[in-house]
């Protein structure tokens, strides 16, 4: 059964059981999805309004565009969702093969490795897609309703949420890699996207605060 299909109940209970899978790494990928769908939330209640109507016809366009494209990142990080599950069920099933003699266990060693590179590319794929995603939720949050700043400063601080929560997967994996030549590189991916992620959740929550909640003069 797909993840998209699941009633809010049954994931969080699955979630919660021993069961292998949901585990962290969908779940950073839901909340991705939240991100998306809280910011399309704010154009679906700003377009065909009077706000939506004091914007230049450049801004009106560019909003229905980035509707259309939040909603396909929702799908998107739903794909991530069942990819990071199938991800773990295989890597889980290579520690499962036998071991009998040097060349089962050569072979298992290599399906582990290869698995536990997908395991962790696709949380990396994961954060760099999200990374993307904040021009978005920049423009709702400047030109959407007004009355809606406070759900665009949610999914902003759901968006970093998310990438936090990949880099840690990929982490969790990169660890059993620490011999490759690619390491290092992967590293310094992780720490780029965390720190550029947090400077772009802090500008954007300060743009969110002065209008929420500004200091008194």
């Amino acid at each position: 059964m797909l993840f998209k299909d699941y009633t809010v109940d049954k994931f969080i209970l699955e979630l919660s059981s021993d069961a292998p899978s949901p585990g962290g790494g969908s779940t950073a990928a839901l909340v991705a999805a939240l991100s998306s769908s809280l910011n399309s939330m704010v154009y679906s209640l700003t377009i065909g309004k009077k706000v939506f109507e004091k914007l230049s016809d450049n801004e009106k366009n560019k909003m229905v565009k980035l509707q259309e494209e939040a909603k396909e990142f929702i799908k998107k990080a739903q794909n991530f969702m069942e990819q990071d599950r199938d991800d773990f069920l295989s890597l889980m099933d290579s520690y499962k093969l036998p071991k009998n003699n040097e060349e089962e266990i050569i072979i298992r060693k290599e399906k582990i490795k290869e698995n536990t590179m997908k395991a962790m590319k696709t949380p990396l794929l994961l954060a760099e897609e999200c990374i993307k995603f904040y021009d978005n939720i920049e423009f709702a949050i400047k030109h959407g309703n007004k009355n809606l700043i406070s759900d665009g400063g949610v999914a902003t601080v759901l968006l970093h949420s998310a990438i936090e929560s990949s880099i840690i997967n990929v982490k969790v994996n990169l660890n059993f890699l620490k011999e490759e030549e690619f390491c290092e590189e992967i590293e310094n991916k992780c720490k780029s996207i965390l720190n550029i992620s947090y400077v772009k959740k802090c500008n954007l929550m300060n743009e969110v605060e002065n209008i929420i909640y500004p200091k008194k003069i």
